[in-house]
């Protein structure tokens, strides 16, 4: 089956519902078996197959358990889907050395995803910006 862009957009955004509602059975028809993450600027970084995937968004969710994607621009051409999201989250429990503050943060995130000719997704580029979530957590201070 070949695929369009229009059909990879589409599974993007099931990608993110999944993560947002802890469905990580979603991931088993959208991701690749060897789906890999890319990049030292992702809470994934360099995460290697679906299951380790899986792990890594419940991990995740463990911490900041209702944080919540919501897609702000998401575009696709060819084998590709561009994103750039605004993550959500409460933070409940100890992260990176700090302690729950159960503040609500906020993040922005931006992810090329790259699919095979069925419409899976293959593996993904992902730059997060870490450096807000970790001053409003209290992680590093901010500028003064």
């Amino acid at each position: 089956m070949a695929t369009t862009p229009e059909h990879n957009k589409q599974v993007v955004l099931r990608f993110f519902l999944a993560a947002n509602h802890n469905q990580m059975h979603e991931l088993d028809t959208i991701m690749h078996e060897n789906f890999v993450t890319h990049g030292p600027q992702t809470l994934l970084a360099y995460a290697r197959g679906r299951e380790a995937h899986k792990q890594g968004i419940m991990g995740f969710k463990q911490t900041f358990p209702d944080a919540t994607i919501e897609p702000e621009i998401v575009f696709a051409e060819g084998d590709k889907v561009m994103a750039h999201v605004r993550v959500t989250a409460r933070h409940t429990k100890e992260f990176l050395g700090k302690q729950p503050t159960f503040n609500t943060v906020e993040w922005t995130a931006t992810s090329l995803t790259r699919f095979n000719a069925d419409g899976v997704m293959m593996e993904r580029w992902v730059i997060e910006d870490f450096m807000g979530m970790f001053q409003q957590l209290g992680v590093i201070a901010k500028p003064s």
